[in-house]
């Protein structure tokens, strides 16, 4: 298995200006984790930005069983954080050899 994680640095850092500091970051050991398998879509509802995540499940009540795409969360960001996170997932995409730019270069699509 293989896992990288990037996160706030374990040793203190000096706080920066008061006028550019953040409010403190709460880590929330229950917050719900959702895992997904693909990204269904996109919709812009006046500024806010929705990602509808899904996920493949086998339904085996059937014969024979099959694969289902089921929604299994969205994720509504104001247009400024959904930026954040583009450029902050590119980012950390690019350190683990896996760019973006690329896979895109390479013929590879949103379906």
């Amino acid at each position: 298995m293989r896992v990288a994680i990037k996160g706030v640095p374990s040793e203190p850092q000096p706080s920066p200006p008061q006028s550019a500091a953040l409010p403190a970051l709460i880590d929330n050991p229950f917050a719900p984790e959702v895992f997904a398998t693909g990204l269904s879509g996109f919709a812009n509802l006046n500024g806010v930005i929705v990602l509808t995540l899904e996920s493949a499940r086998c339904d085996h009540a059937r014969q024979p069983p099959s694969v289902d795409r089921v929604v299994v969360g969205r994720v509504a960001l104001t247009s400024g954080a959904a930026q954040d996170l583009v450029a902050g997932l590119n980012q950390f995409l690019e350190q683990q050899g896996l760019s973006p730019s690329k896979a895109m270069a390479s013929g590879a699509t949103f379906q």
